[in-house]
């Protein structure tokens, strides 16, 4: 399956942000593409919420950073893995189909349980025969049967485990039963003799070499006791160096509180730190329920393949989720100015003045010929309405008013009782922290020397600010200090009376000042029909702070 792309608005987003990155989403699907993803870099606002509710649409996932993590250095082949129980024969063959050295155990739920090298494999196959002791690998009488490509001719169920010794039985009968104790594996050819003389020897299993079956006695015999009776196809000497392999992979595995595990959300930077300093081939990724995910090594860290996103409604890098700069941006989708985030090579970036990005998102929905749901419809028609402030906002274009009623249409709402019914449910300050209402839709600019932090919030009755405004200056002030910033502003505009009160803290507050042309009266002046951050605030601010 391949890895998303996440379509995804600004930190703290608005209903812009969140409604047009589902909805643009929703269209790069519906052309193909299949694998994309809406997201959201903050919290949900009151308003985009009862958007979100009106017409039954899941709220995207959080994505608090599109930082580089192990789970991005997988390459999203099903990883190769074995049970506990399964021979070394068999761990071997795969580790040569697969050219790989390192094999993870894992138990029936995919619980990583351990693991073990080639290397691992090739001493165990290096080692001498005649006095390995089964009983300490925990090998059954199946995986001798699947090793050695055995039939099993007489004997108990194939879950039997083996304890003896493994004897050639390659001497006189006689000689031979000197070195057979109770319990013992026995690899002889089709001699009756010596099969009977192991047998009464109290051998657990006999393995009859080069296909050959056994007589009635000898079979009788074997029932008798208990025995079992294998037939495989090679010869002595084959089967002998081939029976170490039937051991279970779990004898020789490296359990996993030895390894060295990576989560699949670790940042890939930590986990290139930990692969220096240490010498390890391969590094075992689990999920937060320890499920196998795969494996990564150094060889990774050169392929890793960095998330892709869109953005929507913004352009500038302090806007955006964190860890941009590890991501690699595809399209960008903005009806803001033009910032500072920069691309490797060119991106589609459609950038238009209106104002709202889901006036450009439907558009090109038209433009695609792709058929607009009514869920995508009233998501769009909520942006807009939100944005332009029920087409009061400066900002608001002949443009963003047309799709807005034909949208309305597909949607089948009335404009303007939903409106009503959208702002009141996301305007009220009342029972709102400071912290919810300065972040509600909260921007950092750059402008000439200074650094800004620009949040704005929209009520219907602007009386309520007297009894939260000393509260909302504390924490503006709080804000302005944590994130290093200059000046903070907090546009609360009211609707109905189309105005915005203006609160303002940091040293350079004369600069707001100078801009508007009036004082500061208790840190707060009131800006009549001022509606527009975008138009209205940040233009006459750059202008003066470029001087």
């Amino acid at each position: 399956m391949s890895k998303p792309v996440y379509v995804i608005g600004h930190k703290n987003p608005d209903t812009d942000s969140i409604c047009s990155a589902i909805a643009y989403a929703y269209l790069k699907n519906a052309l193909g593409g299949g694998e994309y993803q809406a997201a959201r870099a903050g919290k949900l606002h009151l308003e985009t919420q009862f958007v979100l509710d009106y017409f039954g649409v899941e709220a995207p996932p959080l994505l608090t950073d599109v930082k580089a993590r192990v789970e991005d250095m997988l390459n999203g082949d099903t990883p190769v893995a074995v049970l506990p129980g399964t021979p070394l024969r068999e761990v071997g063959i795969l580790t040569r189909t697969h050219n790989i050295k390192t094999i993870p155990i894992v138990d029936e739920q995919n619980h990583f349980l351990g693991l073990v090298t080639l290397g691992d494999i090739a001493h165990k196959y290096m080692q001498e025969l005649g006095l390995e002791n089964l009983g300490k690998m925990h090998v059954t009488l199946g995986n001798i049967i699947r090793t050695l490509n055995g039939q099993l001719l007489s004997g108990p169920a194939e879950s039997t485990e083996l304890t003896g010794n493994v004897i050639i039985g390659a001497m006189a009968a006689q000689t031979m039963a000197d070195y057979i104790s109770p319990g013992d594996v026995v690899i002889l050819g089709n001699r009756e003799e010596a099969q009977l003389t192991a047998l009464a020897r109290e051998a657990a299993c006999l393995i009859i070499t080069c296909g050959y079956t056994v007589s009635d006695r000898v079979r009788a015999e074997a029932e008798k006791r208990g025995a079992a009776l294998v037939s495989v196809p090679h010869d002595t000497f084959a089967a002998a160096r081939l029976i170490n392999m039937s051991a279970p992979v779990s004898s020789l595995m490296r359990p996993a509180s030895d390894c060295i595990v990576f989560q699949a959300d670790d940042l890939a930077d930590e986990a290139k730190k930990v692969m220096l300093e240490t010498r390890y081939r391969n590094y075992p990724v689990v999920d937060e329920n320890n499920r196998f995910l795969g494996v990564v090594s150094r060889y990774h860290l050169l392929a890793l393949s960095r998330k892709k996103v869109i953005l929507v409604d913004h352009n500038e890098k302090s806007q955006a989720v964190d860890g941009l700069e590890q991501a690699e941006i595809l399209e960008v989708i903005d009806h803001h100015r033009v910032g500072d985030i920069q691309t490797g090579q060119p991106i589609f970036f459609r950038n238009e003045p209106v104002g709202c990005t889901a006036t450009i998102v439907a558009g090109m929905y038209r433009e695609s010929g792709v058929e607009i749901p009514r869920t995508m419809a009233g998501l769009m028609l909520g942006a807009i309405l939100s944005d332009t402030v029920l087409f009061k906002s400066p900002t608001c274009t002949k443009r963003d008013e047309e799709t807005a009623r034909w949208l309305a249409e597909i949607a089948g709402v009335d404009i303007d009782q939903f409106g009503l019914e959208m702002y009141k449910a996301g305007t009220s300050l009342v029972g709102r922290t400071n912290e919810e209402i300065i972040y509600q839709d909260f921007k950092e600019f750059k402008m000439g020397p200074l650094t800004l932090g620009i949040g704005q919030v929209e009520t219907m009755d602007l009386s309520q600010l007297a009894q939260l405004k000393a509260g909302l200056l504390a924490d503006m002030e709080a804000i302005r200090k944590e994130k290093g910033l200059d000046l903070v502003l907090l546009m609360i505009t009211d609707i109905l009376q189309e105005g915005t009160e203006l609160l303002v803290t940091g040293p350079e507050s004369r600069v707001v000042e100078e801009t508007f042309g009036q004082p500061l009266v208790d840190q707060a002046m009131y800006l009549p029909g001022v509606m527009s951050r975008k138009k209205q605030v940040v233009p006459p601010l750059t202008a003066h702070l470029s001087k």
